[in-house]
Parts: C-alpha cells; structure tokens; sequence
C-alpha cells in the first residue's frame, strides 16, 4: 500500500488533470454552440431583407442555409463526440477515486475490474504467476463464463498470446485476433466470434509486471474499447 502523503500527492495531481480536461471540454462546446447560433442569426436575418426583392439571392440564400445545415450538423456531430469524452473523464475521475479508497490488494483490483468494465464491452484479469497467466475475474462475457469460468483459465507464458507478450515487454499490447499465433487459446475460452481488436494492459509493480488486465470489443466495433482509460486505471491500480 502507498503511503498517506503519497496517496494524497497522487489523488491531488489526477484531480488537478482531469478538473482541467473537463473544463476545457466545456468551453469548446460553449464556443462552437455560440458560433452556430450566430451563423444562423445572420442567414435569416439576410433572408428576411432580400428574399423578395431578387429570384438569384433567394437562391443564393437558399445555398447558404444548406450549407449553413450541414455545417451545423458536422458541428452536431464534433459535439456529441466531445460530449461523451467528458463524460468519459468523468467517469474515469470516479474510478480513480474508487481504486484510491480501497484498502486492500483483493479490493484494489475488484474496483479496477468493475471500473475497467465501462470502457470496454468485455474484461478479463489474469494474475501473473509461476509463469502462467491465471484468470481472476471477468465482466460483460457471455452465458456462464463469469468469475468461476475465468478462474478455470491458466496460459502459460511460453503461449504466443497477448498476455505472454505483455507479461515479457511490460507493455501495452492492441490489436486483432491473430496478431499472436496462439490467441484462439484465449479466445476460444471466452466465447462467442472473435472480436475485431483485442487489448491487454499489464500491470507493473516492483518493476514486474504482476498482472494482466485484457479487454476486447465483443460483436462491437474496434472504437468499442477506451485505451486510454483502461491503461490509466490500471496504472493508478499499480501505484496503490
């Protein structure tokens, strides 16, 4: 476990990062809101004292309002995806605030699990040990394979899967089925058709890397899955 001052150092610096994305996600979302309503201010104000007076600016006007939409839907859709990336932050802020209040190892990673689960459809974590990747626990598999299923599966490192490779270079690994010779060793246990992108993230501690968390995204598009996140958790999860 950390020590008091080094996890209330850590907590500080992550609050301070992600107080300043959220913001500044919001004061670019005020600011494209307020330029699309000044753009359409302007066409109809134009409209209004010129469409009766000249057939070619009504269809001028009527050319600018079109482009005018579809700008306002490529703005529409600019909007939603910053939208959800701060809603992302803001759930990814409440899982590193659950992994920092937990007070043992077994709590640490049960968080980690269900917090990672938000960001990917599917989540395994294996524990490293006498060379062997050992399933631990697992969300959003299908039908019966949960907990108990995951615990009954042992690769061993010397396996050509994603785990043996993180396990080895202590980095993270993202890709698709077959990147690995062996990954249907894997795959095959978790059920159902492979999925388009596959990601293990390993966990170091004391310099080792003593735990995998894998994710993949399912029936879903490879998008599916939010790297960025899961490594984070994952490294906040290391340091306590």
């Amino acid at each position: 476990m950390v020590t008091g001052e080094l996890e209330k150092s850590l907590r500080a610096e992550l609050e301070e990062y992600l107080n300043s994305r959220l913001s500044g996600l919001q004061e670019e979302i005020t600011r494209i809101q307020s330029q699309v309503n000044e753009a359409f201010t302007r066409i109809l104000e134009r409209s209004r004292g010129e469409a009766e007076t000249d057939t070619s600016v009504s269809a001028s006007i009527s050319e600018h309002m079109r482009a005018a939409h579809e700008r306002g839907l490529e703005d529409a859709a600019a909007e939603s995806s910053r939208t959800k990336a701060s809603s992302d932050m803001a759930i990814l802020k409440a899982g590193i605030e659950d992994i920092s209040e937990q007070h043992s190892q077994s709590e640490i990673l049960s968080t980690l699990v269900n917090r990672a689960a938000a960001f990917a459809p599917r989540i395994a974590f294996f524990v490293i040990k006498n060379d062997q990747a050992m399933g631990w626990r697992a969300r959003g598999l299908e039908g019966t394979v949960g907990d108990d299923a995951v615990r009954e599966i042992v690769l061993p490192l010397t396996a050509d899967t994603p785990l043996s490779d993180v396990a080895r270079s202590r980095k993270t690994w993202s890709g698709a089925p077959g990147g690995n010779a062996e990954d249907y060793l894997l795959l095959n246990r978790l059920g159902s058709d492979p999925p388009q992108r596959m990601v293990a993230i390993p966990l170091i501690a004391r310099g080792k890397a003593a735990a995998v968390l894998y994710a993949d995204s399912a029936a879903l598009d490879a998008d599916a899955i939010n790297l960025e996140a899961l490594e984070t958790l994952v490294r906040v999860a290391g340091m306590a």
